[in-house]
């Protein structure tokens, strides 16, 4: 991964003429990734722009970091830093990320900065549009940084970025409804893209995520509700707010996080918060299913403390099955 940070007073990014990021001091950092790039090389980068000391102190030096300043950043992306003019005069690109894969890298460090930072202080371009780009590079100072964690994993551990702010937001009006089928139709093809068939992950999502679906589980006390990180959305989650009459246990029905979040304790907290409220309302012990092939899934449930119960296997029509383990927390 490369990100080519450029000291500025001022830059603005627009799409189709209209101004889509605008930022004062601080930097314009245009993000490039390439074949093998792993979180690791985000979170390292992210850190090492938040901290680089690069902006004048009251002696004139390079001793102040974007942090100590209150700078913003103005975050674009730009797959021509991996341009390859070795041979002839036309560039070759090879070495460029997938698109889809660059996408969530891409928005993983924007992600990042929003948390170092402030989401007030963060403005971003629009992943793979024709961007016009302006900007006063201040020194001038331009400065590259560059990541090689997938090709050489460091000794030290991973990198330790502080948690993002974080909270739960009812999904109540339409566009709060639409955005949940959103997050569904962008996590599943990466959780179950190699457990089920596209055709059932396409009928599951319209059979949960429909609007009339998403209003009647409500009602009947199973509220949707969105996450958000930094002000941003970063996944969902849906619970029975009252405990089974006879059994004292809620289940979790949902819970997905946007894949430029993953390993980033999100889902950790969300787990928390579900159990601290049923708890609260009289729970004895939180359940949930969980696909009999969906391994990353089952090590992040038992790592929070829920245990491998039973097997089930019921059917949703249309041919289709959901195949799963039951898993169970006790609360008390």
């Amino acid at each position: 991964m490369k990100v080519l940070l450029q000291r500025v007073s001022r830059a603005q990014v627009t799409v189709e003429q209209e101004p889509v990021g605008t930022i004062g001091t601080g930097y314009l950092a245009l993000v490039g990734c390439c074949v093998g790039d792993t979180p690791e090389d985000v979170d390292r980068l992210s850190l090492k722009t938040a901290t680089l000391r690069v902006f004048e102190d009251a002696e004139g030096r390079m001793n102040r970091s974007l942090q100590d300043v209150g700078g913003s950043i103005l975050v674009v992306s730009q797959f021509t830093l991996y341009a390859d003019t070795k041979k002839g005069n036309r560039p070759s690109f090879v070495q460029a990320g997938d698109p889809a894969v660059a996408d969530l890298l891409y928005r993983r460090f924007a992600a990042n900065m929003r948390t170092l930072l402030a989401p007030d202080r963060v403005a971003t371009g629009r992943f793979g549009a024709s961007m016009r780009v302006e900007l006063v590079n201040e020194g001038p100072c331009t400065i590259e940084l560059l990541s090689e964690v997938a090709k050489n994993p460091p000794a030290s551990a991973r990198p330790l970025l502080p948690m993002p702010k974080l909270e739960l937001v009812p999904a109540e009006t339409d566009d709060q409804i639409a955005r949940l089928r959103k997050i569904a139709e962008e996590t599943w093809p990466l959780c179950y893209g190699d457990i089920i068939s596209s055709d059932q992950i396409e009928y599951m999502i319209e059979w949960m995520y429909n609007a009339e679906t998403v209003r009647r589980q409500t009602a009947d006390g199973t509220p949707f509700y969105l996450v958000r990180a930094d002000g941003e959305e970063a996944g969902l989650v849906s619970f029975d707010m009252t405990p089974h009459a006879e059994t004292l246990d809620c289940e979790l029905h949902k819970l997905y996080v946007l894949p430029h979040y993953w390993s980033r304790g999100i889902g950790n907290w969300i787990l928390n918060q579900v159990c601290e409220i049923t708890q609260r309302q009289g729970a004895g012990s939180v359940w949930l299913r969980v696909n009999k092939n969906n391994k990353r899934a089952q090590k992040a449930y038992r790592t929070a403390g829920f245990f491998q119960r039973q097997a089930i296997c019921t059917d949703i029509g249309n041919g289709f099955v959901m195949d799963d383990f039951i898993y169970r927390k006790h609360l008390r």
